[in-house]
């Protein structure tokens, strides 16, 4: 175990800011952490629910589904780093939470799970020339915070906002109203086979059946609603200590002139 925290405190910490130019897209990267807590009570649970929804059922034998993913891409250097959008502190929450990840600090996050990459071209409406916009893209993509862009959404926008995941099934049916991409529902060619392993892993199977989304990629999404509604309360938080503050005012200066 010692050896294994050592492990993790060696290994090079994502960056808010780009290491370097980015020369080439490998893919879209997908990734399963199994010892999540909130992968395990929360965003698993809603997925496989969206598989039954979505029709595409679900195998007990079946590996665990992917909860995120990210942009796997290649610097000027030859160094190798994930673009992807996380979340935790108020920075990442409510400024951005774009990080640039070392590829072999992102992996060291499966936690025995897995991750595999993804040519950017098994999505629908992904070809050489929207790879190419994409990688130009990225070189000045501006970070957006996480309460108002999800991993799925910044992935979608690096590839000039064309829909690359599926809406979550559960949203929709509970009448929320608003997008929430399931990155376990990635929107592949009919006619595209991915490597043996990558075909298991993501069920691709079932994903080349997904039908085409029927909303924009900025239609309302779930993320922006949570944002606004803590701007919200803390606007009504910040107006209700003001009124407390001026209602105690004037007895502060009763007092001392008495």
């Amino acid at each position: 175990m010692a050896q294994i925290q050592t492990l993790a405190k060696s290994l090079p910490p994502s960056v808010p800011d780009r290491p370097a130019r980015v020369v080439e897209l490998r893919g879209v990267i997908f990734q399963s952490d199994t010892v999540s807590v909130l992968g395990a009570w929360l965003i698993r649970p809603v997925e496989t629910l969206d598989m039954h929804l979505a029709g595409l059922g679900r195998s007990p034998q079946a590996p665990a589904l992917a909860m995120h993913a990210g942009l796997h891409v290649v610097l000027e250097d030859r160094r190798e780093f994930v673009a992807e959008q996380l979340f935790g502190t108020p920075r990442e929450d409510f400024v951005s939470g774009l990080n640039w990840t070392p590829l072999e600090t992102f992996r060291e996050r499966d936690h025995e799970g897995w991750d595999v990459t993804v040519p950017a071209t098994a999505f629908r409406q992904i070809d050489e020339e929207v790879v190419h916009q994409a990688v130009e893209h990225l070189n000045g993509v501006p970070g957006r915070p996480f309460f108002g862009e999800d991993c799925t959404m910044l992935i979608e926008r690096a590839f000039g906002k064309r829909r690359m995941f599926a809406d979550s099934p559960t949203a929709r049916a509970l009448g929320f109203g608003m997008r929430v991409g399931d990155p376990a529902l990635a929107l592949l060619k009919p006619d595209v086979r991915l490597h043996p392993e990558a075909e298991r892993l993501l069920r691709a199977d079932l994903l080349r059946a997904l039908p085409d989304p029927t909303t924009e990629w900025d239609s309302p999404n779930g993320h922006r609603w949570i944002r606004r509604a803590l701007s919200l309360i803390l606007l009504l938080a910040a107006l209700a200590g003001l009124g407390s503050f001026l209602q105690k005012r004037p007895f502060a200066k009763i007092n001392h002139a008495i």
